[in-house]
């Protein structure tokens, strides 16, 4: 009996101090688990809350307007010039890469566009303050005689970027049956063929803006000189 309660004893003794050795080690695998969960959850939203704040900053860039040339169709001397020759040129002086598909350009001055047939007796050229907006520098939408030639190299990747020109043509709205992402009015009226030419020593204003956003990027002013050739 005493040698059966000896090892009744020493079996208890041995399970117990088991127990006790595995109690600890299974504590810390569930705290280091717990801590895993802890640190992935902090990763995930300082992730998170920075692509939203990188998302939400403006952009930014310094953008010059090189040059402005132009004239009316069928004006007199030394202010007459076609639509394809109204050439307005920007470029990317530093700052943001700017997304091509985000960019809209609006513009406002004093010169002509065409309205088309749209009923007997309104077909010809009209004449008064135009407003004109790119709603994109994509080349979706445009005349492909004129404005992804003029812009091929800054069209190539997408973006805008830093040292790149940009060309605005009096003729960049798409033709025939494309919808135009090219909109010209002249004194509120919209049905024209969206081309434009502004007259020769009238001041245009020029707007970048962030489509996005509605942030004004850039806004320069150019008096019109005549185009030369």
């Amino acid at each position: 009996m005493k040698t059966w309660g000896k090892i009744r004893a020493k079996k208890f003794f041995s399970s117990e101090s088991v127990s006790d050795a595995v109690t600890p080690i299974i504590g810390s695998l569930l705290m280091l688990m717990v801590l895993v969960a802890l640190a992935s959850v902090t990763a995930i939203s300082f992730s998170n809350i920075a692509n939203e704040g990188k998302s939400t900053q403006p952009l930014m860039a310094k953008i010059s307007l090189e040059s402005c040339e132009g004239g009316l169709p069928n004006a007199g001397k030394g202010q007459g010039a076609t639509f394809e020759n109204n050439k307005i040129m920007l470029i990317n002086e530093g700052g943001n890469p700017l997304p091509l598909d985000a960019i809209s350009i609006k513009i406002s001055g004093y010169g002509k566009s065409y309205r088309p047939a749209i009923e007997p007796g309104t077909k010809g050229y009209i004449t008064g303050n135009i407003s004109l907006l790119y709603l994109d520098l994509s080349s979706q939408g445009k005349n492909p005689t004129y404005y992804p030639i003029n812009n091929k190299a800054t069209l190539e990747d997408g973006s805008w970027n830093v040292g790149e020109r940009l060309v605005l043509c009096g003729q960049d709205s798409a033709e025939g049956a494309t919808k135009s992402t090219v909109e010209v009015s002249v004194d509120g009226d919209s049905d024209t063929s969206d081309n434009y030419g502004f007259k020769v020593g009238s001041e245009i204003i020029l707007k970048i803006i962030d489509t996005k956003s509605s942030n004004v990027i850039a806004e320069q002013r150019a008096i019109v000189k005549h185009y030369e050739g």
